[in-house]
């Protein structure tokens, strides 16, 4: 029993190729309802609902079809940002049901005659139809997948088995969906019950069809006012670091670069995220590692030297944890802080070298700049220098400074050139990228209140677009209802 339990916690009913993607359901019913439209439906509007269905279909295989899939994603724009293909199954979710709707809006105004009825008989025999006959031929099908025939021959068979009795039940389950709105148009119930008692017992049975797949991946727990989850109580370390109230980052040597629980309380130096900008990746691969590894073997030796983790500190790594206790923690007096300003300047001609000298400088007083790219005039250092931490949005960022030269200041924040720009006492300022991800700006002598800005120019004004869209759909849907009341009252 140990090792069934143990063996099924790495199985699952799925056996198909695309064990890493989410289901997506429309329901027995509206694919039925799919195949009335296209059958009954004007051409105009399975010209463009169909292709896109077939799209949708085609779209979501992804590599199961990669010739056509692989094509796309080279040449058409923006493809390749999508997280998964599968997404695609959208298109499948909206066109399907529209077109069941404006075929059985036409099948209602031909009636029920000799001609429908043979349409009808097609529709069912193509789905319902269809879903009896795997059913009484499912042993056509292995129900395995690869990789599984490494398993016991005793739990591969229960695996199968299991696989079966599912799919013989769900082939049924649909088949009788669509069986009961089969007859119902078939014999023209509609007519004997009313239209609105059809459309009641039409919505009713979508809904079932629906509702009895959904619970399946939406049980009782997922509706818990509060759910007990371990994994983000707060421990003994995080609550000894948040008595701290300044502006810092934490690193996790417990996998920092594939959590995310380190986030849920803390300013965080690694995280998880499907698409990683390849700057950090490569300052990781290349650097962090390397400072990771020669923290890790001096802590061991008790010969911790916090100043030879440069760009650990230049990242603002103020706390390292390796448990949950709050004696796990390493308090990193080298951290550089927010920002600050620097001695002198490093100039690189190329990113490789960059991030080869970025590992090897002291970060708090050198900034490695690529001269290829970014050019920085000369300025001065002053001991005395400040800079502070003001504010802290995820969009918005201001410090203050003070000093009596013309200094370079470094920001302990990701170079990004799309969207984010630099003000210094409200005029904008040009934003240098220093030691391979970090930004830095000139700031002259005396005073000044720095504020740092997310505004990308197509998120701006996509955002004025989509609102004075949604506006405008907004008049044409009240206007359109106004036409048609207008239109039947004369």
């Amino acid at each position: 029993n140990k090792m069934a339990n143990q063996l099924a916690n790495y199985s699952g009913a799925y056996w198909g190729i695309q064990s890493l993607t989410s289901p997506y359901y429309t329901g027995a019913i509206i694919v039925f309802l799919f195949v009335i439209g296209i059958l009954f439906a004007e051409r105009k509007y399975i010209y463009w609902l169909l292709p896109i269905t077939i799209l949708g279909v085609l779209l979501s295989w992804g590599d199961s079809f990669a010739s056509f899939n692989y094509f796309l994603y080279d040449y058409l724009p923006g493809y390749n940002k999508f997280r998964s293909p599968t997404f695609a199954v959208l298109y499948i979710t909206f066109a399907m049901p529209l077109l069941g709707a404006l075929g059985l809006e036409k099948l209602f105004e031909k009636g029920i005659n000799k001609e429908t009825k043979r349409k009808l008989i097609i529709a069912f025999s193509i789905t319902g139809g269809l879903c009896f006959f795997f059913a009484l031929f499912s042993g056509m099908f292995g129900f395995t997948r690869s990789g599984e025939s490494q398993l016991p021959s005793w739990f591969l068979t229960a695996l199968r088995d299991d696989r079966k009795d599912m799919f013989v039940s769900d082939c049924i389950r649909s088949g009788c969906f669509i069986l009961s709105i089969f007859i119902m148009l078939y014999f023209n119930v509609n007519k004997k019950i009313s239209e609105i008692g059809f459309f009641a017992f039409l919505i009713f049975m979508i809904t079932m069809d629906i509702a009895i797949v959904d619970r399946r991946y939406l049980t009782k727990d997922n509706y818990q006012r509060k759910r007990g989850n371990s994994a983000f109580d707060m421990t003994e370390a995080d609550q000894e670091i948040l008595k701290d109230k300044s502006y810092y980052r934490v690193y996790n040597l417990q996998g920092a670069f594939g959590e995310a629980r380190t986030s849920y309380f803390h300013n965080s130096l690694g995280g998880y995220h499907g698409v990683k900008m390849r700057r950090y990746q490569d300052l990781y691969d290349s650097a962090i590692t390397v400072n990771t590894q020669q923290l890790i073997q001096d802590a061991q030796n008790n010969k911790l030297d916090f100043e030879k983790y440069g760009v650990l500190n230049m990242l603002n790594a103020k706390y390292i944890v390796y448990g949950a206790e709050a004696s796990n923690i390493i308090p990193n007096p080298g951290a550089n802080g927010p920002a600050w300003f620097v001695q002198k300047l490093l100039n690189v001609n190329s990113p490789n070298e960059e991030l080869d000298q970025v590992s090897k400088v002291n970060t708090r007083e050198v900034a490695v700049v690529d001269n290829s790219k970014f050019k920085i005039q000369d300025f001065k250092f002053d001991s005395a220098s400040q800079i502070n931490f003001i504010e802290s949005k995820p969009a918005y960022l201001k410090y203050e400074s003070n000093s009596t030269v013309n200094g370079l200041a470094v920001f302990s924040e990701i170079y990004y050139p799309k969207g984010w720009a630099a003000t210094i006492d409200g005029k904008e300022a040009p934003i240098a990228r220093v030691d391979y991800v970090l930004r830095a700006l000139q700031i002259p002598q005396g005073k000044h209140t720095i504020e740092f800005m997310f505004q990308p120019k197509p998120y701006v004004i996509g955002n004025k677009i989509t609102l004075a869209s949604s506006w405008l759909l907004l008049v044409l849907v009240v206007g359109g209802l106004g036409f048609s009341i207008r239109k039947e009252v004369a």
